[in-house]
């Protein structure tokens, strides 16, 4: 062999081997520690997020068990008609009635309990884990709360919301269930538990013994209609209409279940009905009272029928134990007493009664193994 052959091929075997082809800085596919996704919780891309979502008349609750109650705002959604785009919810949307151009329109997607626009339930829902920071990417597991008045087919419509909003898995539980499990009550055990939910849109109370409702009563009506019921008598009596504040801040300030703050008023600013001009009106108790005397007395038959229905074992209990009041109506004065002369029952109010159905969903996430059971009887 020539020596100089054999010398060039001993170089080239010699011959370093080129370095690897690094990836450029700018290739679109990166390592999620480099390049943290934007506007996505940590935890949604590490593990499964599980959410409670309150979904109420009038307002609505997120939370998560890791990070507690996250949203509780009013269930408004603002919509841009020529787009599709969801402009604001909550207390945002809220700040837009009557403010907003004609494209613009602010939607509540609940009444009554009950899912009134499927499509806008499913926005608020999708905004809803957008400001709690879960994306479709991490496949949310989420427990929400329905009334037990609610049919098959409003059920169906709510779990097919959350799904289209990006939820991998949508257990239903009862909503006094729900509130037992906020009060600490021991709903599992063979002992009866009374509870009356006195909501926006509407009113349930329930006995629950052993992870079930044993007897329960319902009623299509709550807050919303004892302010509707206040707004009318204001235009009959006084010929003036005043915004839904207004008339929430006299609801609070004058009303009273058995007429104890007779003789106080309340001045407020007013449109009035024949000529538009604003007002000056000065509104008294006594015909806030009147105006919410029939939807309090349907709320107290409702109780009853409960209650009356109860097995005498159960009511031993309840007799013993009592009855607990929560939702938003439950803050009215006085209409813990009125209950409990009208059924003979200890009757009380809880602490924060408004959040004791997100607290129980929220105590639902930690034992989701436990309660499975009451997730399929609410799923029917």
């Amino acid at each position: 062999m020539d020596p100089g052959t054999a010398l060039s091929r001993r170089s080239r075997a010699a011959a370093p081997a080129p370095p690897p082809r690094s990836i450029p800085t700018s290739h679109p596919v990166q390592a999620s520690y480099e390049r943290p996704l934007a506007g996505i919780a940590l935890t949604s891309l590490l593990m499964a997020v599980d959410v409670a979502l309150d979904i109420g008349t009038s307002h609505t609750r997120l939370a998560t068990s890791q990070r507690g109650v996250l949203f509780d705002e009013p269930t408004m959604v603002a919509i841009d008609t020529n787009t599709g785009v969801v402009v604001e919810v909550g207390h945002g949307a809220l700040d837009l009635v009557g403010r907003t151009s004609r494209h613009v329109i602010v939607f509540r997607p609940f009444n009554q309990g009950a899912t009134v626009d499927f499509d806008v339930t499913s926005r608020l829902i999708a905004s809803l884990f957008d400001r709690a920071g879960v994306s479709k990417m991490s496949r949310a597991r989420v427990v929400m709360s329905v009334p037990s008045l609610a049919t098959a087919i409003e059920r169906r419509a709510l779990r097919q919301a959350a799904i289209q909003a990006g939820a991998r898995e949508v257990s239903l539980v009862e909503a006094p269930l729900a509130a037992a499990i906020g009060l600490g009550l021991p709903v599992q055990d063979p002992v009866g538990s009374a509870v009356a939910l006195l909501g926006a849109g509407a009113s349930e109370a329930a006995v629950i013994s052993l992870g079930g409702i044993v007897t329960g009563a319902t009623r299509r009506l709550g807050g919303n209609d004892v302010d509707a019921a206040i707004a009318t008598s204001l235009r009959l009596h006084l010929g003036v209409v005043v915004a839904p504040s207004v008339v929430e801040m006299l609801k609070c300030t004058l009303g009273s279940a058995l007429g104890r703050t007779a003789g106080l008023s309340e001045v407020v600013l007013a449109r009035s009905v024949d000529r538009g001009e604003l007002v000056e009106v000065e509104v008294s108790a006594e015909l806030v009272n009147s105006a919410a005397y029939d939807v309090l007395n349907s709320t107290v038959r409702m109780i009853q029928e409960c209650l009356s229905d109860t097995p005498p074992d159960l009511s031993q209990d309840v007799s013993a134990r009592g009855m607990t009041l929560v939702g938003g109506q439950a803050n009215l004065r006085d209409v813990d007493e009125l209950v409990a002369t009208a059924t003979g029952v200890e009757v009380n109010v809880a602490n924060q009664a408004d959040l004791v159905v997100i607290q129980g969903l929220q105590a639902c996430l930690e034992e989701m193994a436990s309660l499975h059971a009451l997730f399929r009887s609410a799923d029917r």
